[in-house]
């Protein structure tokens, strides 16, 4: 009789999650991973990918950068990495081969979905970190003369995990990259865009400069994200 029971017990489970489905819950971060965490809004709009980040901004390079065209792997919605105008590399620093390509590069542009932001009064005043493996080095600033309300940021990324750095006797100098970042924002949209420079090559003015520069169509921030 025990036995029947059981049986019974074990079927109805499985026919509860076979129904019900079985939830994922998002990734984390970890010793062994550069995954994002991200919130299962935001794992729904990395499912929806754009083909060109510049029919929604566009911008003025330093004379050193070229744009190298669009990218699915930056941000949340996909970017623009820059690249040297005299080689063409976008590598500005030896990395894991794990290591999201923004993150060793000499910049960017890139779109994101739901980010927490901080607004005073219709002005931008922060943005939380949108990533692991990453920190803020700066408090937020606001920019001014820009199209759109706007902050900068440093932020400093991990370009080896802790496991990997150990390994290959990564000196501590060598292990992260630091990149200026502008968040760009409107209090009444889930969409807002990034601009960065790699600070290792580029001021902060310079990073400044290049946000002022930047332009965006009517509909940047009214996108609809399909999930």
């Amino acid at each position: 009789m025990k036995r029947v029971i059981s049986a019974f017990v074990a079927l109805f489970v499985l026919l509860s999650l076979s129904s019900c489905g079985i939830s994922k819950t998002p990734a984390s971060s970890s010793a062994n991973s550069f995954s994002q965490s991200l919130s299962s809004e935001q794992e729904a709009a990395t499912e929806f990918a754009y083909d060109s980040i510049n029919q929604y901004i566009t911008y003025s390079l330093p004379d050193t950068l070229v744009d190298g065209g669009y990218n699915r792997e930056l941000g949340y919605l996909g970017g623009n990495q820059f690249s040297l105008k005299d080689t063409g590399s976008y590598v500005a620093k030896e990395a894991s081969d794990d290591t999201p390509p923004g993150w060793n590069s000499y910049g960017g542009v890139e779109m994101y979905y739901k980010l927490n932001h901080q607004f005073d009064n219709g002005q931008l005043t922060d943005v939380s970190l949108p990533w692991n493996h990453s920190a803020y080095l700066t408090k937020a600033e606001p920019v001014d003369n820009c199209k759109v309300t706007a902050v900068i940021v440093q932020a400093s990324f991990d370009l080896y995990t802790s496991a990997e750095a150990i390994e290959k006797h990564i000196d501590k100098d060598k292990q992260n990259s630091t990149m200026w970042y502008v968040f760009f924002a409107k209090e009444d949209s889930d969409i807002s865009y990034a601009i960065f420079l790699n600070a290792d090559y580029f001021s902060k003015e310079d990073t400044i400069s290049l946000a002022q520069s930047a332009t965006f169509s009517d509909n940047a921030f009214n996108l609809v994200i399909k999930q």
